[in-house]
């Protein structure tokens, strides 16, 4: 994971209405060649990636992680039990494509790579049209991010953002997700109404939806990035990988 990390530590930028730099969406696609992940649709602010096999017929489960950064500075420094660098959003665009080189998720998985999320997520706006024009039969979508909440108590996770915020639809979406995440953390961190991320403009569509955040310390948008534990991003990698398996 850390050589990974370092490799994909490249400025990824945008204007609000495209790409201006797209240097992490290519060395995404750098890192899943040779894989059975394709790009399945594309648009100025989003990359949406497929696994061979993929039906757009059948119940799928969305990914999705923004590339834009506020930071000039993009590093990784992965040295010993504690990683520093410029991970909002790179440590969780790593992870996901750890697990999509490992093929570790299903082939009903999509993974989207998203813009704008710092601003106004049109990024994620457009993941969500092209998944309505596309009549994809989407079950859930779970956005990926790193977060202050969690960091304290030494979590590898936390859950946030469930949204429609309602009761039922809260329940239902813990009763799955829980079972399969309590091995990595019999008590996970559970924050229903968080600060905004992609979550809330899924929501803006209906579609049920969630953050799995990544614990960290320090100012997400300076420029000397973030402080993470090793062994958490190795955890995080795998709470992702069970909920997309």
């Amino acid at each position: 994971m850390n050589e990974l990390l370092k490799r994909m530590a490249v400025p990824c930028r945008d204007d609000g209405r495209k790409f201006t730099d797209d240097g992490r969406l290519e060395a995404i696609a750098c890192e899943l060649v040779g894989t059975q992940w394709r790009v399945w649709r594309s648009d100025s602010l989003c990359r949406i990636y497929a696994r061979e096999g993929f039906d757009p017929m059948k119940p799928t489960l969305v990914f999705s992680s923004h590339v834009d950064m506020v930071a000039q500075r993009c590093y990784a420094d992965c040295q010993g039990d504690v990683w520093r660098g410029s991970f909002d959003n790179l440590i969780t665009n790593a992870a996901l494509v750890w697990d999509m080189r490992e093929d570790l998720f299903g082939p009903q998985v999509l993974v989207a790579f998203t813009g704008d999320e710092e601003e106004d997520s049109h990024g994620a706006d457009q993941v969500a049209r092209i998944l309505k024009g596309h009549g994809i039969p989407v079950q859930f979508i779970i956005a990926t991010d790193v977060t202050e909440e969690g960091w304290d108590e030494g979590k590898s996770f936390t859950i946030e953002n469930i949204l429609p915020d309602e009761g039922q639809d809260v329940a239902d979406a813990l009763c799955w997700m829980l079972p399969l995440v309590l091995d990595l953390d019999p008590a996970p961190k559970v924050i229903v109404e968080a600060e905004a991320d992609e979550a809330w403009e899924y929501d803006e569509f209906d579609f049920p939806c969630c953050s799995v955040c990544l614990p960290c310390c320090g100012d997400m948008h300076s420029e000397q990035g973030v402080a993470v534990r090793a062994e958490s991003v190795i955890r995080y990698a795998e709470a992702l990988w069970r909920l997309g398996d």
